[in-house]
């Protein structure tokens, strides 16, 4: 009783996880809480799997049809809805805030204003096309297993390493704050975060040797390259750093990959 008891919660959790992170739908049975969804990051990289396997679906699907761009192009518009945008509006809040702000309390300040600015546009473009522009290469360069595999690979590590910033940093909390992240953007021990980790293992195990360390290498500078940023600037980090984290983290991963293929670091 006590271990299906168990079963139970992780399965809320896990549901929390997709509720939260995803328009995927859960049953109403879910019940949500402060510190279910605070534990829910633990499934981050599952709703990775989930996000890469509706792109992996739309690219098989329509690949022989439309050809590789338009297979991605599609791809991407498909994630977006999927995740609700989630995470690129983060990353475009940053680019405001950090690109329009100069005090920690006004890039906050902007952080929180619904309206995108120049910055965002610019920003959120700029990734779009980056993120197209390599994964264009990278299909034309792998074959198309091992490129559903990095895709796969992709969306579960960015999202683990957003955990990891929840994991090692501090919330900051702004005045009169009611954001929607705060819930899950609070501290976790190590059980969530060795839970996290597990969903690495099967893309990992699966993907060849020199993708699996091009690309951990890359996540990993990333990730201490902006922990270190949001550490200067804002003494820790929000919601919205952590969408950026995951964005900045899955480009990072296809461009370290289109670079191992383009100098010949990858059988094609």
């Amino acid at each position: 009783m006590n271990m299906t008891k168990r079963l139970r919660q992780q399965l809320n959790l896990l549901f929390n996880a997709f509720s939260f992170f995803s328009r995927i739908p859960v049953p109403k049975s879910v019940t949500y809480s402060g510190q279910s969804l605070s534990q829910c990051v633990a499934y981050f990289p599952l709703v990775g799997w989930m996000v890469a396997a509706v792109n992996a679906a739309v690219i098989w699907l329509l690949l022989p049809i439309l050809g590789p761009a338009l297979a991605i192009l599609l791809a991407m518009v498909v994630s977006c809805w999927t995740t609700g945008a989630f995470h690129e509006d983060g990353f475009a809040d940053c680019c405001d805030g950090f690109g329009g702000g100069y005090q920690r309390e006004q890039i906050l300040q902007i952080m929180k204003d619904s309206r995108l600015g120049t910055y965002g546009v610019l920003g959120l473009c700029s990734m779009l096309a980056l993120k197209f522009t390599g994964l264009l290469g990278l299909i034309n360069g792998l074959a198309i297993t091992e490129f559903l595999l990095l895709l796969w690979w992709a969306h579960s590590l960015s999202r683990c390493s957003a955990v990891l910033l929840i994991w090692r940093m501090s919330y900051v909390r702004e005045t009169n704050e009611n954001s929607k992240a705060k819930a899950v953007a609070q501290s976790i021990g190590l059980k969530e975060l060795a839970l996290a980790t597990v969903w690495l293992l099967p893309p990992a195990l699966l993907l060849s040797t020199t993708l699996l360390w091009a690309s951990l290498l890359a996540c990993a500078v990333v990730t201490l390259l902006w922990a270190r940023y949001l550490k200067l600037k804002l003494g820790g980090y929000t919601g919205d750093a952590l969408g950026a984290q995951q964005q900045l983290s899955e480009l990072f991963i296809y461009l370290s990959a289109l670079a191992m293929l383009n100098t010949g670091g990858l059988a094609g």
